[in-house]
């Protein structure tokens, strides 16, 4: 009887870990910057930017409308709100570099 050794299944990579990583090398490369908070003033012009990028999604439904209204969210959002919008915009470019790398 011969005995058979069980076949190691490789598991395919997850396409967001070398995304991950990409961005962490970026972070990383980025070092310390400057971050003051805007004004009142300048939360309310971004404001208004990113309801216009917005709109104009709803309308052509481009990529660039899509990554400039949530952008220009974040920028107008107070510091209790950033993390969420930096966040949301962080997942709609992480999705476009998915669909980058899925198209090569």
């Amino acid at each position: 009887m011969s005995e058979t050794t069980a076949k190691k299944t490789t598991r395919k990579p997850d396409p967001l870990t070398r995304v991950f990583n990409d961005v962490r090398a970026a972070v990383k490369n980025l070092g310390e910057y400057p971050a003051k908070p805007g004004t009142d003033d300048r939360r309310r012009q971004h404001d208004g930017r990113a309801s216009a990028w917005g709109k104009e999604y709803g309308r052509q439904g481009t990529f660039e409308a899509l990554l400039l209204s949530y952008a220009f969210e974040s920028l107008a959002a107070y510091e209790h709100e950033q993390r969420e919008a930096l966040v949301q915009l962080a997942a709609i470019a992480l999705a476009q570099v998915e669909k980058l790398d899925g198209a090569k």
